[in-house]
Formats: C-alpha cells, structure tokens, sequence
C-alpha cells in the first residue's frame, strides 16, 4: 500500500477505483483497521467512485515521525484525514466512518463544511455539542473507557492489547460473527508501537481526562459548540450493537437538519461493514450515488453473516457487487425461502400455554387451569420428552377440587406465563383465574425461580387495585437490567401493568386507552368460519401479545381481538409519567392480524403468531409478512428462543377447547414445536 509523508505522520493508505471519479473517504473504527472496509469497497468503485481507505495513526502501517504527541482525540483524526486528502490532490470529497471514523467523519465536516459533501455514519453517534454524562445503562456497557482512565486499566491494556480487543469483539456482536482467522489479522494491526497510546488519549480525552492534542484543539472546540449540521447525511446503526443500541442513538436526527436518514440492520450489532457487508454497501451506493432528498429510515432485514474466510478475494467482491444490484427485494425473497420446517419438540396431554427457553437449553413449558384442572401448571421438559414438576411438586400441588384448602399465595393457580430473564432467572406469571374467570383473592402473582438452584426466591403478589376483577395477566417481559416488569392486561379492560420487581410496587398504564383494548370490527376466524361459544360469544382478549427491543427502549404490543401493532417508549412508562403524557407517547407500528404471541428475537426481529391460519409471521418495516404455516401448528400462543437461536412456539390448540367445540374432551392434547428463524 502506497504512503503519504505529512507533517506528522506516515500514513500508510489504499485508493480504489477510477481516479477521474468522486472522491469517497472511508474511516474505519476501534478496535478494528483499514480492512474493515475490504467487503464493501468493491460494490463502491463499480459504480465509479474513487475510494481512499486509510489507516488511522496508531494502526497498522501508519507510523509517527518523531517525538510527534502520540494522541488520538477524534479532531486529530480529522486532521490527519484532511492532510491526507490535501496531498493526493483531492478538494471535496464524501465520507463514510465506523467507530472512531465516524467521529472524525463528524470533525471534517464540521471543520470544512466547503469540502465534505455528504457524510455517513456508522455505530457511533456525533458528538455535536458536546457529549454529555451517559446514563448509568449506558454508562454500563462503555466500562472500558473508565477502565483506561486508570492507571492499573491503561498498563492491563500496554500488557494485553490482543485480549482487550477480542473482549469487545465478542461483547457488540451476536455470538458466532467472526472466526478467529479474522481476527488474528486484524489484531496484527493493533501490534504498532503506538497503538496503546493513542488508544488510551482517545479514551481520556472525551471524557476530559486528557486534553486534546494542542493541534487540534480549535476543530474539538468547535465540533462542541456546533449543535447541528446541514449536509447529506446517514446514520447506520445495528439493531443488536452491545455498547451503543439504538437507544444511544434517539437523539442523533435532532443533529441532523438537511437530508437525513437513519438505517436500522437488523440482527447486526457493532460492526455492520464486516457483519453485513451487502446491506451496508447497498444503502452508502444509494446514498452516494442518489438524490439526497430521497433519504428515508429504513430497517434493513437482509442479514447475510459471514462466519469463516469472510473477505476472500474475488468471490466475495462479486457477491457484493451482485447484492447491490439485486436489492433488498430479491434479498428478502431468499431469506423467506430458507425459513427452516416445523419441527416437533413434544406432545403433551393438557394444554400447553407458555415456552421458556434458558441461555444453557433447558426448556419449560405451563399449563394453563381453563378447560381441565391440570396436573402440572410449570414442568421441565426433559430429554426424552417426559415432564418433571419445576421447581418442585409442592408449588404444582393446588387443584381446582382443592381450592378451599391450599393458601392461592404458595401455590400456582393458574399460569399462563413464564419467560426467563437475563440475570439467570424463571419468572412465572400466574393471574389467578382458574377457567380465565373470576380472580381468587390474594392468587395473582410473579414468582422468580432462580435457576441455578431451582428455588423460589421471590413471590410478588399483584394488588387488588391493579390486578381488578375482570383482569387476566397474559405475558411479560422485562427490561434488560431486570428490574421492571411489563405485563399485559388482556382481561375486561386492556392495560399495560407496569412491575417493580424490587420493590414489588405495580401500576396500570394506558389503563383504557384504545390500543390496549379489543377492537370490534375484529372477527377472529380458524378453520375458515368466525370462533364462537355456543352462545355466539366471540373471543375477546384485550392487550395480549408483548415483546421489547433488545435494548429495552421499546414495548410492542397487540390485543389479541385485534388487528393493530402499537409500540411505546419505556421511559413513558415510569411511574412519575402524566397518563395523557403517556397516551400521546403510544405509536402505531403496523397493520397486522389476528395475534396471540410477540417475540423480540436477539437478531432484533419481531415475530408474530397467526392464529387464523396456523402461521407465524414478522415484521418487516411498517408490514407483516408470512414466515411459515403448517397444519399442526393450531392455535400458534406463545414464543421462546433457543441458545443456539431456533424459536420455539406453542400450539394451545385454543379452538378445540369444549369452550367452542361442546362435546371435546376437558383434556387436549397440544404440541411444543420450534424453527430455524428467517433472517
């Protein structure tokens, strides 16, 4: 690769493509290096751009000339990139940066507005006025940066520079992203004398712990006190990304006030270019190449990972050549048909309501008490199919004949419910309601079971004055630090139950409000003709379905006589919320169908089951669209995903319940099956 002497630096780079066509900067990120871009620069010169791939001061073949301060603030990046552009000749030009290259993308055009034409960025989110304190979540999944601002952290990080990049690696990614092969040639990059240097000053000094190189000091200044910038712009953010989600980045449109985008991929996390290079490749062409004022948000579902020999020349460059030219459609269309079969887990012989899948692959299911007065309400199911009473027989003891002589409190009474949460826990909702009728005084709880131990740890019984009579809790999910719980009401009047699992304090949310509730224009269908008791009654279940986004910041939800997906933010659902506040907050996501469960998977897709017609779907944009449908899978409930990533879904076999079909037996047999995930 050819060299650039600048005052400063040597500045080992790359330049791709026809040298008569528009210039592109790409600025890859940290821990990472030039390479990064290798997948996508391809698709970027067929289309005649001229690509200048350099390596970051600190990385790889870029190397100090003399006692130059070895600092790596983002302004200084800037500075390095424009002196670079200075020398090859180059006046204006467009940029694209991952990670820190996203922030010196950011110093460019804030520095020279009259040369950077359009800018992209990827994972990090502009530092435009300063970057405040992070909340405590956030704060959370940036450990590393306070790390290095103390002095045992820095030398852990001179000592072991390899090992502290591939914990990150393996931290803002899904599992299985990379293969070592990769790494090792990326961490080659890192083995510059000066890596650790400019790695810890670029840490230190956003957080003032540093200051920024002398030289460019003006240019950091001056990106806090610019608020917001009017070029083109894009930002590209993974939807799984584990140091900055989505949620870090609410607030970057509001920086942005010329043509702007947000791209959402979905089941990709911090490293897009290398993780889905197609789709990255596909939206900066369009972006490059296309009219600004086209720009839309987008969520891009087309996820080709490449987990072995993911760079290799030739093949892969013409398969990003050709996934730009297919486009999303063709892309979608061929994930659709890779969708795995039904597969049939276990059969059992009441009726099966709830899955819960734990991240070591044991597997649980419930039994709900409404047409038989179960044996089980919570069991394990077992390698050979066999159910064992979880966590224990004394907790599955209470029947319906026994009602007056077991305290409803220590007993599970009717569980509709259970999911597991991320600190190692089995959470099991029981609303009390044996026959989905009245409640039993005292019988509506959460119990957490902590599952290294299989033992109780917690009861949280529900309040009278949240869970009414007329109530049924559905489902729940919590937020990812595992200290709120969202429960559907899906009972007589729909809510959206708000937990502290703490304290055990509850409140009722968008209690009336018109998403919770069914809708009357819906008429549920199976078999081809309307459900109906024999007294013509319809279903009528409110607020049901319930899922949350990977990073905790969104509530989805959907009554099950209904037909509408509506979204909320969680911070909208603190207690401290004015209700009318909270209402206004609600967003319609989609038109959809008749749903029972919701399922937010760890590739960032919403899953929906399809009762009508034996099917799942998901969510592609502001639309649904089938993934499977099989005879067998009747009455599709509730949805639980697999470490190894399949989901498994429940058939209740709802419709042929003698509460519709007099005459069927109180006991029914229903099956536990699972599927390979579209993606």
């Amino acid at each position: 690769m050819p060299t650039i002497i600048t005052e400063h630096l040597h500045i080992d780079y790359a330049d791709h493509g026809d040298p008569a066509g528009t210039p592109v900067l790409l600025l890859h990120g940290w821990p990472d290096d030039a390479s990064t871009w290798d997948a996508v620069v391809p698709a970027l010169t067929a289309a005649g751009l001229r690509v200048i791939v350099p390596s970051l001061r600190g990385f790889g073949a870029t190397t100090f000339i003399g006692d130059a301060a070895r600092t790596g603030d983002s302004a200084v990046l800037a500075l390095d990139a424009i002196a670079l552009m200075d020398a090859l000749g180059i006046g204006r030009f467009m940029v694209a940066g991952h990670d820190w290259g996203a922030n010196a993308a950011e110093a460019l055009a804030v520095g020279w507005p009259d040369r950077v034409e359009r800018l992209a960025m990827l994972s990090t989110p502009p530092r435009l006025g300063g970057i405040p304190t992070p909340p405590f979540e956030q704060a959370q999944r940036q450990w590393y940066h306070w790390f290095m601002a103390t002095g045992r952290g820095a030398q852990a990080v001179r000592d072991d520079r390899k090992g502290f990049a591939h914990v990150h690696w393996l931290n803002w990614s899904p599992s299985g992203w990379f293969d070592e092969e990769t790494f090792d040639r990326v961490a080659r990059s890192f083995d510059n004398p000066d890596w650790a240097d400019v790695t810890l000053h670029s840490y230190r000094a956003r957080w003032d712990e540093a200051s920024p190189d002398p030289r460019s000091r003006w240019l950091d200044d001056k990106v806090r006190e610019t608020q917001t910038l009017s070029l083109p712009a894009l930002y590209v953010q993974g939807a799984v990304d584990g140091v900055n989600p989505p949620s870090a980045g609410k607030g970057v449109p509001a920086r942005f006030d010329g043509p702007f985008a947000v791209v959402t991929l979905a089941g990709v996390g911090h490293f897009p270019q290398r993780e889905n290079p197609q789709a990255v490749s596909r939206h900066l062409l369009a972006f490059f190449t296309g009219n600004p004022v086209d720009l839309a948000d987008t969520t891009d579902r087309s996820l080709y990972m490449h987990k072995s020999k993911s760079y290799l020349a030739g093949a892969a460059a013409l398969g990003v050549i050709a996934a730009a030219a297919i486009g999303v459609a063709q892309a979608q269309a061929q994930a659709q048909r890779m969708a795995g079969p039904l597969t049939l887990v276990a059969e059992f012989d009441h009726q099966v309501t709830g899955v819960a899948m734990t991240a070591d692959g044991r597997r649980f299911v419930n039994f709900p008490r409404w047409t038989d007065d179960a044996p089980i309400s919570v069991a394990e199911v077992l390698e050979d199919g066999s159910l064992k009473p979880y966590p224990d027989a004394k907790w599955n003891s209470w029947r319906n004949a026994r009602a007056n002589e077991l305290p409803v409190g220590d007993y599970f009474v009717c569980v509709q419910s259970i999911v597991p949460d991320r600190q190692g826990n089995l959470w099991v909702l029981d609303p009390g309601a044996p026959g989905n009728e009245k409640i039993l005084e005292g019988a509506p709880k959460l119990v957490k079971i902590d599952l290294a131990t299989d033992r109780v740890t917690k009861v949280i019984k529900v309040a009278g004055d949240v869970a009414l009579q007329g109530t049924y809790l559905n489902d729940i999910r919590f937020s990812p630090d595992g200290r709120t719980g969202y429960i559907t009401d899906s009972g007589t009047r729909g809510a959206i139950i708000v937990i502290d699992l703490e304290s055990g304090t509850a409140f009722r949310a968008l209690d009336g409000h018109p998403s919770t509730q069914i809708d009357p224009t819906v008429t549920v269908m199976t078999d081809g003709r309307p459900l109906v008791r024999p007294d013509g009654r319809q279903p009528a279940f409110a607020a049901d379905g319930i899922a949350i986004s990977n990073d905790g910041g969104t509530l989805y939800y959907q009554a099950l006589t209904g037909k509408t997906l509506y979204s909320i933010d969680t911070q909208l659902l603190r207690p401290d919320v004015d209700e009318r506040q909270r209402a206004a907050g609600v967003t319609t996501v989609a038109q959809t169908h008749v749903a029972d469960g919701l399922w937010m998977s760890r590739a960032g897709i919403l899953y929906l089951t399809s009762p009508t017609d034996n099917a799942i779907s998901r969510l592609v944009g502001d639309r649904v669209e089938r993934v499977l449908s099989d005879p067998r899978l009747r009455w599709p409930d509730t949805f639980s995903e697999g470490p190894d990533g399949r989901l498994y879904v429940t058939a209740s076999h709802i419709q042929d319940t003698n509460w519709f079909k007099p005459g069927a037996p109180a006991s029914i047999r229903t099956q536990l099956f699972s599927f390979a995930p579209t993606i």
